[in-house]
């Protein structure tokens, strides 16, 4: 079980940092099922916030979806790997508004309130009505084992929607990483294309779509001891269609 939470709080300095623009803030909540070495289920339900960059426009990207993975290899840190998702994605009013004024309000982290004026205004326009697609997916992934807990890593994701509107992503990447009993640690060089016909996914600071960008990110996850069975993990990447602005997730985990 996987609980997290992103913000352009945790972005990287230099870049357009706590602005409240652009892919904001995000909330996720996960679970995994795995039997080793062969195979893994996750069922995850995220919601994303994005807001106007300049303006007082915002939507709220909510995905429900499950996604397996099957370890072709010798074991999910050797060889070829493939996969596939199924979900939803519900796009319009999903409470971000609220949410984000109450972390603000509560947590001290920005001065920009829904009650707000000038500068400090919070975006509160949502669009009428909502987007619902059904989305599919897949994934291919190779590892090659490298010496001392380095593997090379490389492979490519796609998510298609269908619905009220359309939306596609694609992400090839290549990826160095570092694995231990306690640590696993990559570095990955990648690029995501979008496309969309949905008006209020392209706001300024929304998704750039019909141009292929650089996306490099890291991740870290940290586990504790056995017997207690959690994880912590980092991860930051140049954000989806913003060039100029980097997010951090955090994500805090228990298994079972």
């Amino acid at each position: 079980m996987t609980f997290g939470t992103g913000n352009d709080l945790f972005g990287l300095p230099n870049s357009k940092l706590r602005d409240d623009n652009g892919f904001t803030a995000s909330l996720r909540v996960a679970a995994e099922l795995s039997d080793g070495d062969r195979q893994k289920l996750r069922i995850n339900v995220s919601e994303q916030m994005i807001a106007e960059r300049g303006g007082l426009d915002r939507v709220d990207e909510g995905r429900v979806n499950a996604s397996w993975e099957r370890f072709l290899g010798a074991s999910a840190e050797q060889g070829l790997s493939i996969g596939w998702t199924l979900g939803v994605d519900v796009i319009g009013n999903l409470g971000g508004s609220e949410v984000q004024d109450w972390a603000h309000r509560s947590l001290g982290i920005s001065r920009r309130r829904l009650i707000g004026r000038g500068v400090n205004e919070l975006q509160y326009r949502y669009p009428g009505g909502y987007d619902v697609l059904a989305l599919v997916g897949g994934l291919a992934k190779i590892v090659h084992p490298l010496a001392g807990g380095w593997s090379l890593r490389e492979g490519v994701e796609g998510l298609v929607g269908v619905g009220t509107g359309v939306f596609s992503e694609l992400h090839p990447f290549v990826a160095i990483g570092f694995a231990t009993r306690y640590i696993d640690l990559e570095l990955r060089e990648g690029a995501g294309i979008y496309e969309t016909n949905i008006r209020s996914l392209t706001m300024r600071g929304g998704y750039v779509t019909g141009v292929l960008q650089n996306q490099p990110s890291a991740r870290i996850t940290l586990a504790g001891p056995r017997w207690l069975g959690s994880f912590v993990s980092f991860e930051w990447e140049l954000n989806h269609g913003d060039s100029h602005q980097h997010v951090g997730e955090i994500l805090v985990g228990k298994r079972f």
